[in-house]
């Protein structure tokens, strides 16, 4: 390769490498052509996925509540069908047990036991969280994701592996948009645009042709990660929040966050661990309830 750009360097004629340069521009154009109809396939099938589960979600309330219809007026019939004969009336005492004031002055009162025999009711003492000595294992109080994690099977292939990952991601999968402490205008509006409507392809399609026009910066590279993980890349989203320089408070508790998702999308158990329990060790942190949860889930 190498004796092969130094010919077209000193001895090529133009019309040489006029032809090698259309060759390298067709195969720029091939890998583009190439990740467009990947990135294009995996959003028709998480299109499909979401149809389906929006489905059975409603397939599901309907059932719920035609059950409970039918247990509420069948409860109704039930309680219209009772006689009122059938109704017991209260009981009276019977003459036979009463006693006369004679009696009632022989009997002698009931003796209550001393106070000091009552026994307090006992409490049940919580386990210790064996990570966070401090709190109790007990089930936090946090809604599930708002989308899924990416399919891994449709990206990897079938496995055990890859399933038991993808249900592990479901339940961790908080990546929200727009990205907190983010200001995205001017070169990346129509970025955003399709961001908010989770059109990944035309995002980071737009994303690699800035970063071919202009200097990389912070926003691109976070942009970058943040679409790579939602298409199930995670070693490759590692690349990029490696490459963010930016020492903003704002962005910090978010990108610590989604590395350890990265991390996890990345086959990296531990060190997203790792990363999950600094982040659930420091109180003021807006994702540790998450963290927590993920650490829960990975041991």
């Amino acid at each position: 390769m190498e004796d092969y750009e130094q010919y077209l360097s000193n001895n090529a004629e133009d019309d040489e490498r006029r032809a090698a340069a259309q060759v390298m521009e067709g195969l720029a154009g091939l890998r583009l052509e190439a990740k467009l109809r990947e990135v294009a396939t995996e959003q028709a099938a998480q299109h499909r996925r979401t149809l389906w589960r929006r489905l059975l979600f409603t397939l599901a309330a309907l059932a719920f509540l035609a059950a409970v219809a039918y247990w509420f007026f069948s409860k109704n019939e039930a309680t219209r069908s009772v006689p009122p004969s059938e109704k017991q009336a209260p009981s009276s005492p019977s003459p036979s047990k009463k006693q006369t004031p004679e009696q009632n002055k022989l009997e002698k009162p009931r003796e209550k036991p001393p106070i000091a025999q009552i026994k307090p009711k006992e409490e049940v003492p919580v386990a210790p969280d064996p990570i966070f000595p401090t709190f109790a294992l007990q089930d936090e109080l946090i809604p599930e994701p708002l989308n899924p994690a990416p399919d891994l099977v449709a990206t990897r292939g079938a496995g055990e592996a890859n399933a038991a990952l993808k249900a592990l991601l479901d339940q961790l999968w908080y990546l929200d948009y727009p990205l907190q402490g983010l200001e995205v205008s001017g070169a990346f509006s129509s970025v955003d645009e399709n961001l908010k409507k989770r059109d990944f392809t035309a995002a980071y399609l737009e994303l690699e042709q800035l970063s071919s026009t202009q200097a990389t910066n912070d926003t691109l590279h976070y942009l970058q990660a943040y679409c790579l993980m939602e298409t199930g890349e995670g070693q490759e989203a590692l690349l990029h929040f490696d490459q963010i320089q930016s020492r903003q408070l704002d962005w910090k508790p978010q990108l610590e966050w989604y590395r350890g998702l990265a991390l996890l999308l990345a086959d990296k158990k531990p060190e997203a661990l790792a990363q999950f329990t600094t982040i659930a060790a420091n109180p003021g942190h807006p994702y540790r309830r998450q963290a927590r949860k993920a650490i829960k889930l990975l041991l």
